[in-house]
């Protein structure tokens, strides 16, 4: 069984169930996701730690148009990502150069 206000799923025994006036059961696994959808009336798609916000906030940024400074941001990511394995190697080659040098000058 789900939380009806943060989605988390809620453990065999634990728990409150809250039945409204319709007849209708919302189930909740703490008090702090009760007093927020009952006492504060929040709703969870606007409340960053819950399951809906983080949903909501995914369709957001897939959704949304990205500027021209974002795009190009996205593109230089992807070329360093592209790049940072060959700096590795170049890396652990110069690494390896250097041990051998040490080995030569110490004989």
């Amino acid at each position: 069984m789900d939380c009806s206000f943060c989605g988390s799923r809620i453990e065999k025994g634990t728990g409150t169930i809250f039945v409204t006036k319709k007849g209708n059961a919302v189930y909740f696994c703490s008090r702090k996701c009760e007093k927020n959808l009952l006492k504060l009336k929040r709703k969870p798609r606007k409340v960053k730690w819950t399951k809906d916000y983080r949903v909501e906030k995914n369709v957001r940024i897939k959704s949304a148009p990205m500027s021209k400074v974002q795009e190009e941001s996205v593109e230089t990511r992807e070329e360093k990502e592209v790049e940072k394995p060959e700096k590795k190697k170049s890396k652990k080659v110069t690494k390896k150069k250097t041990k051998s040098e040490k080995a030569k000058s110490k004989e």
